[in-house]
């Protein structure tokens, strides 16, 4: 008779599924255990049974010339096939993956992104295009729900598999599972429920583990036990030949792929998350599985006990007051719902119910503030010491431990202070896995107070950091070295001076020296070249901070002052021509980059290059031909730092006005006026410039430009705009009779004006 072998087909992420398989593989004793999966990771399988293994983790397979081509194949704790892995290397059993390749998935995916994954169209009787609908694919468990009375294929699920997964006979499960599926697929393919490109994708997988069954068949004398998804029992059922299955995977594209683990977590395990094969609620799944794993549990009450207690000290921690007692009266409540419901043990529903009533006491807004934290859980896997890794993921984890950063799944925002040791170690790390395109961090604030010491990062951590570390590669086999030549080979192909600029701050904040001295002989060769002013002055600002609040750090000051003296002369001699006859970008541009070199001067208060670019301003003024919105902000800079006086100013302002078009001198209004709402409220002599302005135009003139004028004020909320109404209303204020007599002695003002000085920064 033709041996057969043991179909156990399961719920990927299902703990009632593992429990039903564990108990099976101990029934059958199997000489050999075969899993749903692809065979590059059987060299992998050995790590599992590792103390240091702790899920979820995921084998991460990549492209090894191509590392972004990658696909994960993620495991928990209460993953069939992480349990089948477990049962077959603690009873020393062969087991491996039977699945078709990552090498053919990964090559087939790739051909597909190439070619954009268009739609097919076809071309009916009259020469039009018509888009053919794929087939919406039927959920067979919708269809076995149905006809037991579930309302859906979930919840018919977990009732009979997930929450049942204990004291069944586990082989009559499965073979009950195997029936039922295979009368649903068949139905499902009579309904036309899957597109061609399915059909086929599911036909060469099958026909993969038909050959992988055949050959261990061959090899065991002892019977052969297969873990693959529900759906797949019975397409391996069915009969086919050797030479029909190797037909329909004849030539099918392959590359070479590596291997490896990587640590997964429970959000991405979730469903929510996208993952096609996730579940609803891996923390309930996690401890559905202690209960049939015995991990500390006895029995329904203790089960029901310990889930209340868990979301009790949730709620606790957000400050609600869920006492023991209400924890002990919600189990009781969950067990009293679920023997009405003829449930062996609580289900999900049945503890929420009984949370919300006795420990929420019906708010479902409490509820919400732990749903996160209890449903889906914020566990990240952990890999053993002895496994061995990518050269960049191992000093990965030694840069975590060395920076004592732990990933969590969960947004968390971290402040340094970059006076200690530790501080500037976690900001070094970060700031060099930027510089590789890992951003576990994201830098929200540097400069707080001027931030000479200070850094506050966020932090969100994602299992696809682990395949921008394989891409990393190509760079370098540690983090440091790897964030330099990457830094360098950017300066090489950068795109302007500004991109240089910025890759010579990234490299000084990420203490790499070498890469920095590199990147600011790229920026000298290109600032000689360069005609760009708006780009000059991109440039200068990252380099005047590092200059100006980088002491934290060991700099090569003499050479980046040098640096940024000769590009701030180089825009001074420049921006009054080069601000002539821009167009409306070129202009916006300009302006923007003005604000930030203007204020970027003030940090470096070097006094000949601010008397310079002052002047300069003064002449854009005067001059024309510059464009009108440069014209406004050079006259706005003026009047701000006291270098003109208020009839200047307003002789200034007329003169951009009277007889302009609306649209020059909306411009001009625009970049004159921009900024904070309360700057104008108490900036009396700005304030009533412009109302005399507005007061003096005739009605045509008005209405021309008021759209301008309107759009000038659109930075402005509506308070603010109140509040500038408001103080036009109240006319202009009369001076105080009580200033302080400047000629009045006082010794104590004297003598703090120096450091006044100093501090506002007016002692140059």
């Amino acid at each position: 008779m033709k041996r057969k072998p043991h179909l156990f087909g399961i719920r990927h992420h299902g703990p009632g599924s593992a429990a039903l398989l564990k108990g099976a593989l101990d029934v059958l004793d199997p000489a050999c255990v075969l899993i749903e999966g692809s065979p590059e990771g059987d060299a992998l399988i050995r790590h599992a049974a590792l103390p240091g293994m702790k899920p979820p983790l995921a084998m991460l397979f990549y492209a090894a010339d191509e590392a972004a081509n990658a696909v994960f194949a993620p495991f928990a704790e209460f993953s069939p096939e992480w349990v089948a892995m477990q049962w077959a290397l603690a009873h020393g059993r062969p087991v491996r993956f039977i699945d078709w390749p990552a090498a053919v998935s990964l090559a087939l995916g790739k051909a597909a992104r190439e070619d954009d994954m268009q739609p097919k169209n076809a071309e009916d009787e009259e020469g039009t295009q018509t888009t053919i609908p794929a087939p919406s694919r039927l959920d067979p468990l919708d269809l076995l729900a149905e006809a037991a009375g579930y309302g859906d294929g979930e919840t018919f699920w977990n009732g009979l598999i997930e929450q049942g997964g204990g004291g069944q006979s586990p082989l009559e499960i499965f073979a009950a599972i195997e029936a039922a599926m295979t009368e649903a697929r068949q139905h499902q393919a009579d309904a036309g429920g899957m597109s061609e490109s399915e059909q086929l994708r599911e036909e060469r997988r099958e026909a993969f583990m038909r050959g992988h069954i055949r050959d261990a068949l061959k090899q065991h004398d002892g019977e052969v036990a297969v873990v693959v998804g529900a759906w797949h029992v019975g397409g391996l059922r069915a009969e086919t030949t050797v030479a029909e299955d190797r037909s329909i995977v004849k030539d099918l594209p392959k590359i070479k792929v590596e291997a490896t683990w990587a640590p997964w977590s429970d959000g991405r395990l979730s469903y929510a998350s996208g993952y096609g094969a996730g579940v609803i609620s891996p923390g309930w799944y996690r401890h559905l599985w202690s209960l049939y794993s015995g991990a500390g549990q006895q029995g329904p009450e203790a089960f029901a006990a310990l889930w209340q207690a868990r979301t009790a000290a949730l709620l606790r921690q957000e400050g609600f007051s869920a006492s023991t007692a209400s924890a002990i009266e919600a189990a009781r409540l969950a067990l009293g719902l679920a023997s009405m419901r003829d449930l062996s043990v609580p289900g999900l529903a049945e503890m929420r119910d009984a949370t919300l009533s006795a420990l929420c006491h019906g708010d479902a807004a409490q509820l919400a503030l732990v749903e996160r934290k209890l449903y889906i859980g914020n566990r990240i896997g952990e890999i053993d010491d002895s496994v061995p890794q990518m050269p960049l993921a191992r000093d990965f984890e030694l840069w975590c431990r060395r920076a004592r950063i732990k990933p969590e799944e969960a947004d968390s925002q971290i402040k340094l202070d970059l006076r200690s040791d530790a501080g500037l170690l976690k900001s070094t790390f970060l700031h060099r896995l930027n510089l590789i395109d890992i951003h576990w961090g994201r830098l929200i604030d540097a400069e707080a107070a001027r931030g000479t010491y200070r850094e506050i990062w966020n932090l969100s951590w994602s299992p696809e950091m682990s395949v921008g570390l394989a891409e990393a590669l190509v760079w370098g086999l540690t983090i440091e070295q790897a964030a330099a030549v990457a830094t360098i080979e950017r300066g090489r192909n950068a795109n302007g001076i500004a991109q240089l600029s910025q890759l010579v701050h990234g490299a000084l904040v990420a203490d790499l020296p070498e890469a920095a001295s590199t990147c600011i002989d790229f920026l000298q060769a290109a600032a000689v070249q360069t005609n760009d002013i708006t780009d000059l002055m991109k440039a200068v600002v990252p380099l005047v901070r590092i200059v100006r609040y980088g002491t934290a750090r060991k700099l090569p000051e003499p050479e980046l002052r040098a640096l940024i003296v000769a590009l701030s002369s180089e825009i001074n001699a420049g921006v009054r021509i080069g601000s002539r006859q821009l167009d409306d970008d070129a202009t916006a541009a300009r302006v923007i980059a003005m604000r930030a070199y203007d204020e970027a001067l003030g940090v470096l208060r070097d006094a000949a290059l601010l008397d310079e670019w002052r002047r300069q301003l003064a002449l854009m003024v005067d001059d024309a031909h510059v464009v009108a919105p440069v014209v406004g902000l050079s006259l706005r800079r003026l009047h701000d730092l006291g270098l003109w006086s208020e009839q200047q100013v307003s002789a200034a302002f007329s003169r951009q006005i009277v007889g302009e078009t609306p649209a020059r001198a909306g411009g001009f209004v625009e970049a004159f006026i921009a900024g904070s709402a309360e700057v104008l409220i108490q900036d009396e002599t700005l304030l009533f410039l412009i109302d005399e302005w507005l007061c003096g135009l005739d009605e045509e003139v008005f209405v021309e430009s008021l759209p301008l004028f309107r759009r000038a004020l659109a930075g402005f909320d509506s308070i603010g705009r109140k509040r500038v109404m408001e103080r036009i209303a109240g006319g202009r204020r009369q001076a105080s009779a009580a200033r302080i007599d400047e000629t009045e002695d006082n010794p104590a003002f004297e003598r703090a004006l120096p450091l006044l000085r100093q501090i506002l920064g007016m002692d140059a």
